[in-house]
C-alpha cells in the first residue's frame, strides 16, 4: 500500500474543508490551530497536538487536522525553523550563547535544554503568530466562499 505524497494530502485536506458544513470561522480556526502546532519547538507530531488543542477549545478537529496535515509539508524546512525559533528566543531572552564543554554534568546539560528549548518557545510564539493570523484569515475568505457555492448549488437527490 503506498501513502500518498505530501500534495496529496494536502489536496484531500483542502477537499475535506470545502465540505465541512460548518461556519467559516469553526474552519478558519481548527486550521489555524494545526498550522500553530507545526510551529511549536520539537513537535512530534502536529496532528496530534492540533487534535487535542480543537477539542478542548471546542473548534472545527477536522480543520485542525487539515491544518496539521498542511503544516507536515514543512516538515523538511524544520531545522531550519528551529534554528530561527532558537536564535529569535535566545536574542528576545538576552541568552548568550550556551559554552559547550566536554565537561558538562546532567544537570548543566539539563539547564542549557531548559534555556534552549525556553528560547526556541518564545521564538516559535514570534513566528509562527504572523503565519497563523494570515492562515487563519486567508482559511476564513476560502470557507465563506465554498459556503456561498454550496449554498448557490442545486440540491442533490
Amino acid at each position: 500500500m503506498t501513502r500518498p505524497n505530501p500534495k496529496q494530502r494536502v489536496r484531500e485536506s483542502w477537499q475535506n474543508l470545502s465540505r465541512l458544513d460548518v461556519p467559516p470561522e469553526q474552519i478558519a480556526a481548527g486550521f489555524a490551530i494545526g498550522i500553530a502546532a507545526g510551529f511549536l519547538p520539537l513537535n512530534p507530531s502536529p496532528i496530534i497536538v492540533a487534535t487535542v488543542v480543537a477539542w478542548l477549545l471546542k473548534r472545527n478537529v477536522i480543520a485542525a487536522i487539515a491544518g496539521g496535515t498542511v503544516a507536515i509539508v514543512y516538515t523538511p524546512l524544520l531545522p531550519l525553523i528551529w534554528l530561527g525559533e532558537y536564535r529569535l528566543g535566545q536574542a528576545v531572552l538576552r541568552m548568550p550563547l550556551p559554552a559547550m564543554s566536554g565537561q558538562a554534568g546532567p544537570w548543566e546539560m539539563l539547564q542549557m535544554g531548559r534555556d534552549a528549548y525556553a528560547a526556541m518557545g518564545i521564538g516559535s510564539l514570534i513566528i509562527a503568530s504572523p503565519v497563523v493570523v494570515l492562515s487563519y484569515f486567508a482559511v476564513k475568505w476560502l470557507a465563506r466562499k465554498w459556503e456561498r457555492k454550496r449554498d448557490n448549488s442545486p440540491p442533490s437527490h
